[in-house]
């Protein structure tokens, strides 16, 4: 859908920029037009020279805070007939990814990040008690049998993808998108960090032993008992992956 855009000059959509650095406050401003819904999913926002005009800027500056919008996936720009930058749509796999890559950047380090997934997995299960439906439930145990299944050395991988997607269906049992949101880009940086994991048997029958008794917790309705457990599973893997990345 291009947007509509009329009486340009006595209404314009954007303001000129009175900032030091004029790319951010485009960005900003675009940014707040998405957010307050002015501008939706699939619209095409105005030309660069329609852009430069209503804010008073050369085209190269709104080109950078263009590519600084699509970067974070806000707009998604297109070329050929017909293109130009587009709204873009929401994508539950591309802002994970994206904080993880901020976070990486900063310089996480795994004590954090095991502080932070205990913070966020006890708020999980609790909310995960109130909020789950069977159906939630059916999919935890499906993910709790599959894994069990493919407990052997020859699978770790598997296996590591199995405890992984545990955590995101706990997380999506609240119901609460930010909860959802937040375990996905934690459990991003589990992705990354546990391709150097080779779980033993051993560690995998853990992890399997662990999920079911939380959810067995949380089936029961036991808070208190379901966040001292996913606290101690957190804390126990996260002890067997920093031993097998020091072994490397």
């Amino acid at each position: 859908m291009v947007l509509k855009i009329e009486n340009m000059k006595e209404n314009p959509l954007f303001k000129p920029y009175q900032a030091n650095r004029a790319y951010q406050h485009i960005a900003r401003e675009i940014t707040q037009a998405i957010l307050l819904k002015r501008l939706s999913a699939g619209d095409r926002l105005p030309s660069e020279r329609s852009l430069a005009d209503q804010f008073q800027v050369g085209r190269l500056t709104v080109r950078e805070a263009l590519r600084a919008l699509e970067t974070k996936g806000l707009i998604k720009i297109r070329h050929g007939r017909g293109g130009g930058a587009y709204v873009g749509f929401a994508d539950p796999h591309t802002l994970p990814s994206a904080i993880m890559d901020n976070l990486q950047l900063e310089g996480i380090t795994h004590a954090q990040m095991i502080e932070a997934r205990i913070g966020l997995e006890c708020a999980i299960v609790q909310y995960a008690i109130v909020h789950a439906t069977g159906e939630d439930l059916e999919h935890i145990e499906r993910n709790i049998e599959e894994s069990k299944e493919v407990i052997r050395l020859e699978n770790t991988k598997l296996a590591v993808s199995k405890m992984i997607d545990y955590h995101v269906l706990v997380g999506e049992a609240t119901h609460n998108l930010p909860f959802i949101m937040f375990i996905r880009a934690l459990m991003e940086w589990a992705r990354r960090k546990l391709a150097y994991w080779f779980p033993t048997p051993e560690e995998q029958l853990y992890s399997y032993k662990a999920h079911r008794k939380i959810l067995q917790s949380i089936k029961r309705k036991e808070v208190n008992l379901a966040q001292t457990q996913m606290k101690k599973h957190v804390i126990r893997v996260g002890e067997y992956i920093e031993k097998s990345c020091k072994a490397l």
